[in-house]
């Protein structure tokens, strides 16, 4: 429960502060995670591209093999981790709004870029209903 405050009997500023707060969680959320130790890069490198029936993720991890690389995708959730002993470790984390088919995701590795495609799950429209 928020406190009003004497100069904000219906307590607006208290309301408003607690939805700037729960908005700059949700951008957290939806922003790509990266934590990485000292020799890995220090900018973000995945992008991520909402197409008409895919979505594509693709994300720069110079430095690991193809066998480092774990992938989890749920229907609207992807997490990528990479640990070696190069002291180059990536995790990262995205949500985002389509419904995917997680059985049709796929991945390439070539030259330090992996690319990942989910195809989206087709939304179901209503159905018109005559009647007999």
């Amino acid at each position: 429960m928020t406190r009003r405050r004497k100069d904000d009997p219906l307590g607006i500023e208290a309301l408003l502060d607690s939805w700037m707060d729960m908005m700059s969680l949700a951008y957290q959320i939806d922003q790509p995670l990266m934590a990485s130790k000292k020799n890995a890069p220090k900018k973000d490198t995945m992008s991520y591209e909402d197409r008409d029936k895919d979505i594509v993720f693709t994300i720069d991890m110079p430095g690991v093999s193809k066998k480092d690389i774990n992938i989890e995708v749920e229907d609207h959730f992807i997490k990528v981790t990479a640990t070696n002993g190069n002291g180059r470790d990536y995790n990262y984390t995205r949500r985002f709004k389509p419904k995917v088919d997680v059985d049709s995701a796929k991945a390439t590795f070539t030259n330090g870029v992996l690319d990942i495609t989910v195809s989206k799950v087709a939304e179901k429209k209503g159905k018109k209903v005559s009647i007999k």
